[in-house]
């Protein structure tokens, strides 16, 4: 994995709101007592929908361990788990989006990147019908 920025690039990224172009996750579940990482399908499922609704707009950027108020959270998932959620757009996704993928350490926690092209033809989740993003929302077509 090349780096797409640097951690200070990073630090700039998080301290953007929200919006067409960017979307954050917090890869912990908090009602959970201590903390726990997601379920790892959530997080493959999440991704998926992000990428493909980025890929059907105009691009962007989804930025994993982060929450939707820019405090970076980190993850907890072993290197395994991360090649998962990076191979996401090319086994999840009709047709299949190249995408730039970074894992990063900011403030002592470990981030996931994924810069998401526009794609030229509509992008489907596998049985899940197009999703496309429209402001900071996902807006979903039926296949």
């Amino acid at each position: 994995m090349s780096a797409l920025y640097t951690v200070e690039e990073i630090r700039k990224i998080v301290e953007r709101d929200e919006g067409q172009f960017l979307e954050f996750k917090s890869l912990w579940d908090l009602s959970a007592d201590p903390p726990r990482v997601l379920d790892r399908r959530e997080v493959r499922d999440f991704i998926a929908e992000q990428v493909a609704a980025f890929a059907n707009a105009d691009g962007g950027t989804l930025v994993l361990g982060v929450s939707d108020d820019g405090e970076i959270t980190g993850h907890g998932y072993p290197e395994e788990a991360v090649r998962e959620f990076f191979a996401v757009p090319e086994r999840r996704l009709r047709p299949a989006v190249r995408v730039e993928c970074q894992a990063a350490e900011v403030e002592g926690r470990a981030v996931l990147l994924i810069s998401v092209p526009n794609h030229p033809e509509a992008v489907m989740v596998d049985g899940d019908g197009f999703p496309y993003r429209v402001g900071d929302r996902v807006v979903k077509e039926p296949q």
